[in-house]
């Protein structure tokens, strides 16, 4: 039988139930968030994380009290996804697609970069798809 989510001795949602939201180039550095998070608050919970504007967003929930802690290790996190390529996890940048001022935004590696504007490539539940 599945345990009640709003039970109050339910596990809460964390990071690891919810990294195929986002391209498996970022899976080391959000493995690493979720093991600096339960260091210090392992009951923490998940809102939300996902991709936007080519940059990571995460969103958890702690004690009383832990907010200023919690903002510190994700801001550290979200600035080290903006230099690693949501693809494959190599250093970069974020690009626009076609380099167009106001494009679609993402981390992705240059020699991909043609082929993820030409919608060639794309990320579908964590997994790089070569859709063409």
């Amino acid at each position: 039988m599945a345990e009640d989510p709003a039970a109050p001795d339910a596990r809460p949602v964390q990071i690891p139930a919810r990294i195929h939201a986002v391209g498996p180039g970022w899976r080391g550095l959000l493995e690493r968030l979720h093991e600096q998070i339960r260091a210090v608050f392992p009951g923490y919970r998940l809102l939300d994380l996902k991709e936007k504007l080519g940059g990571l967003r995460v969103y958890v929930e702690g004690p009383p009290g832990s907010g200023d802690r919690l903002r510190s290790l994700i801001a550290l996190a979200e600035v080290e996804a903006e230099h690693t390529y949501e693809f494959c996890g190599a250093s970069g940048r974020i690009r626009t697609r076609d380099d167009w001022p106001g494009g679609w935004r993402k981390s992705v590696y240059d020699s991909c970069h043609i082929d993820w504007s030409a919608r060639r490539i794309m990320i579908v539940c964590g997994v790089v798809c070569n859709c063409g």
